[in-house]
């Protein structure tokens, strides 16, 4: 039976192409946090995480210290079966950041598919050669819609990023957004929390009257004002998206009971890792609602777990796996609105 015996820790610097911009933050470089596993056979692996302290609440620091102490204690000299049954086993219960536990799950689910002698898609059941996603126009002056615009034109699917501006002001971005991609095109919106029920009310009537089509709005509000999340949705036929409302499969059932909700947005640094994240697609498809695969903005090892996900669970939707776009080095391509590896 393989046991893991080693495990430590390596930072890396990855620029973006630009400045990643949101109403929570602003950011133009990424502090990759790499875990590495080693077992008794002579395997190593590693999985990946990056500090979003802006949305998850998780700090370098806390990540850094997690992954030097409670982690490597928790994986050290235990047996090995699958990455599923070590992770409830050993690492879900454990009071660490989500963000750490994600790391060593990435690795538990490279370290399966090695001792299987299977690649992680086969591992995870994704077989597509790609996967479609949209692109993100960041929070940005209408002036700069445009410009932007045409940088992706390539994508199906646009997610704008709004901020506290007055609800007017946005509709103006919306207008032209629409106005630019024409009637087909999709459009996503995200103001990351930062309205109020009466504003996502108002603009949603604006969009709604003036027929300007936005597929679904994501997490308007406070993450846990979910009652507020259902006066929106009851008010409006806009699709509601939940975001940072949903951390865990509890997350999820509360979301649902208060039908705040008609589709979730998943990511595996939200939900600590690849198995908690089926765990939330499973029951999101029990429970009938629609599901996203997301990315933070993180590193290509993250964005390979959402990718096959996508694969594996909903393959013919478009997704929101961005990430590696906005990298200046990455392993992934994107072709017409397709992410591949």
């Amino acid at each position: 039976m393989t046991k893991i015996v080693e495990s430590w820790v390596k930072f890396r610097k990855e620029p973006l192409r630009a400045s990643f911009s949101t109403s929570l933050r602003s950011v133009n470089e990424l502090t990759i946090v790499e875990f590495h596993i080693k077992t008794d056979d002579g395997h190593e692996v590693f999985g990946e995480t990056v500090e979003t302290p802006a949305i998850t609440g998780d700090t370098l620091a806390q990540i850094e210290k997690d992954l030097r102490t409670v982690l490597p204690e928790a994986l050290k000299n235990k047996e090995f079966e699958t990455a599923a049954s070590f992770f409830n086993s050993h690492i879900s219960k454990l009071d660490v950041t989500k963000s750490a536990k994600c790391a060593v799950d990435i690795a538990l689910n490279d370290l399966q598919a090695i001792i299987e002698n299977r690649t992680l898609g086969q591992l995870l059941g994704s077989s597509v050669k790609h996967v479609t996603t949209d692109v993100t126009i960041p929070l940005t002056e209408i002036s700069a819609i445009p410009n932007l615009i045409a940088e992706r034109s390539d994508f199906p699917a646009l997610k704008i990023k709004l901020g506290k501006d007055l609800v007017h002001k946005n509709i103006e971005k919306i207008r032209l957004v629409r106005e630019i991609i024409g009637v087909k095109g999709l459009i996503r919106v995200d103001p990351n929390q930062a309205w109020s029920v009466e504003d996502s009310i108002e603009f949603l009537h604006h969009i709604e009257q003036d027929s300007l089509d936005i597929e679904y709005l994501e997490q308007p509000i406070s993450a846990h004002n979910k009652v507020g999340m259902a006066a929106i949705r009851a008010q409006c036929s806009t699709k509601i998206m939940a975001d940072e409302s949903i951390y865990t499969v509890a997350d999820l059932e509360e979301l649902v009971n208060v039908q705040a909700i008609d589709l979730v947005n998943v990511k595996i640094i939200k939900s600590g890792g690849i198995t908690p994240s089926i765990a939330i697609i499973k029951r999101a498809k029990e429970l009938g609602v629609d599901f996203s695969i997301g990315s933070m903005m993180e590193g290509d090892k993250g964005v390979l777990g959402a990718y096959l996900l996508a694969g594996a669970y909903k393959p013919d939707y478009c997704h929101d796996l961005d990430a590696a776009w906005w990298a200046l080095s990455t392993r992934f391509t994107y072709v017409e609105g397709k992410v591949s590896i």
